[in-house]
């Protein structure tokens, strides 16, 4: 299997747990209805505890549903944590860079004085033979 496949098969198993959900939603809703429904349909019903029973079956549907925001929130939270981390330890990765890239840049930059230096002193060197030339052994 392709990772194209694997990718795709994810996001189906995803949709079909999420029907599912909305299914067990949907059948949970239906009985609570038709409980609701039977309780009303009595010679005197009892509207004091039918509107309890709604009131209190939207405060387990919004309690469900703050939950799963919540969860969300975490996973984000999370994954900001992470992106967060990411950042930190690439940006002490670049630091690192550009340390060694500044000392070689100054490394190299003491290369070319030395050279310098090093020129300067074959030239004077040169320039002293020139005027004072070394006394051989024939001139003494």
């Amino acid at each position: 299997m392709s990772s194209k496949d694997d990718a795709r098969t994810l996001v189906l198993e995803e949709q079909v747990k999420t029907l599912s959900d909305e299914l067990l939603q949907c059948q949970a809703d239906k009985e609570f209805v038709w409980s609701l429904w039977k309780r009303l349909q009595v010679a005197n019903p009892d509207l004091t505890q039918a509107v309890s029973l709604v009131v209190e079956r939207e405060k387990h549907k919004a309690e469900i549903k703050d939950r799963k925001v919540l969860e969300i929130l975490q996973s984000k939270d999370y994954k900001i944590q992470e992106l967060e981390q990411r950042v930190t330890g690439q940006q002490q990765e670049i630091n690192g860079l550009l340390q060694r890239r500044t000392a070689e840049e100054e490394s190299d930059l003491m290369k070319k004085e030395l050279t310098a230096l090093r020129e300067q002193l074959v030239n004077k060197s040169q320039e002293l033979e020139l005027t004072f030339p070394l006394r051989t052994t024939e001139n003494t």
